[in-house]
C-alpha cells in the first residue's frame, strides 16, 4: 500500500466536500475559498512503492547497439549480436528471379544439387517473368517457357506468368515489373532478407528490409538451401551537401 508523502513546506488545497473542516480547525492557515479557486478536483501525493530488482536476462540478450542491418542479419542468422566485417550465413525470406537470369539460376540448381532435386521452398521463390515478354525472338520467350516449366515442375506458389501478349486483361497472373511486383503483392516485408536475380533489386530497402541483387550461382545455391554467406558491412554516414549560394546571381522571371 502506498504511503503519503507532502513535502516540507507545502501548504495542500483541501476541498471541503472531501475532508470535513472541523477536523482542521486548529490550522488557520488555510482557507476553503483560496482552495477552490486554485483546483476543483482533490490532490493526492503519493509515492511509488518500491519494487524488487530485475534480474539480467539470460537469453542472450544484445548489450550494444546494432544498426538496421545488423539487426536484420543478426535475426537471419540467429545471432544476439553482429558487428561490422562479419561472414555470416543468413536465412533467406525471398528468392526473386525473371526471365533473364532464372533460366541459368536454373541450370545450376539442377547441376549441383541433381536432375531431380526440389527447391527449399517452394512459397519463398517468386518468379516474375518481364524483360522479354515483349520481343518476337523464339530465343528470348524461350527463357519465358524455361521459366514457366521450371515453375511448374517444382510446383512454385508465386509465379505470375503472362501467355497472352495481346491481350494483358487475359493474364490474371502477370502483374508487370518484378520490383513492383514485389511490393504490390506483398513480398517485400520489414526485417526480412530479400535476395533477387537483378542489380535494381535492393529498392526493396525501401520497406525496411535487408534486399540486394545477386548472380546466378548463388541464386542456385539458395535454391537448393535457403541460406548464403553474407558479408555485413560497415554503415555508411551520410552527409548533405553543401549549397553555397552566389551573391551575384540573379533571378529571371519568364
Amino acid at each position: 500500500m502506498a504511503s503519503s508523502a507532502i513535502a516540507p513546506g507545502y501548504t495542500p488545497c483541501i476541498n471541503k466536500k472531501d475532508v470535513g473542516l472541523s477536523a482542521f480547525s486548529s490550522q488557520p492557515s488555510i482557507s476553503v475559498q483560496n482552495a477552490k479557486k486554485r483546483v476543483s478536483r482533490k490532490i493526492v501525493a503519493v509515492m511509488t512503492p518500491q519494487q524488487s530488482e530485475r534480474s539480467p536476462a539470460t537469453t542472450g540478450s544484445v548489450k550494444t547497439g546494432m544498426t538496421m542491418t545488423e539487426k536484420i542479419f543478426a535475426r537471419a542468422s540467429e545471432k544476439p549480436q553482429l558487428s561490422p566485417g562479419e561472414n555470416v550465413w543468413v536465412n533467406v525470406d525471398i528468392l526473386m528471379t525473371h526471365d533473364v537470369c532464372g533460366p541459368g539460376t536454373f541450370g545450376i540448381f539442377k547441376r549441383e544439387f541433381g536432375q531431380n532435386a526440389k527447391v527449399w521452398d517452394r512459397e519463398k521463390i517468386v518468379i516474375i517473368p518481364d524483360h522479354y515478354i515483349f520481343t518476337a525472338d523464339e530465343r528470348a520467350n524461350r527463357n519465358v517457357d524455361i521459366c514457366r516449366d521450371f515453375s511448374n515442375e517444382q510446383n512454385i506458389k508465386y509465379f505470375y506468368d503472362i501467355k497472352d501478349l495481346g491481350n494483358f486483361k487475359a493474364n490474371p497472373d502477370y502483374k508487370g515489373v518484378c520490383h513492383v511486383a514485389l511490393a504490390q503483392e506483398g513480398h517485400c516485408r520489414p526485417g526480412e532478407v530479400l535476395l533477387g536475380t537483378d542489380s535494381h533489386t535492393c529498392t526493396a530497402g525501401a520497406f525496411g528490409q535487408f534486399a540486394t541483387g545477386i548472380g546466378n550461382t548463388d541464386a542456385g545455391f539458395v535454391l537448393g538451401t535457403g541460406k548464403l554467406l553474407l558479408k555485413l558491412s560497415k554503415a555508411q554516414k551520410w552527409r548533405a551537401p553543401r549549397c553555397k549560394a552566389r551573391r551575384s546571381a540573379t533571378v529571371r522571371l519568364a
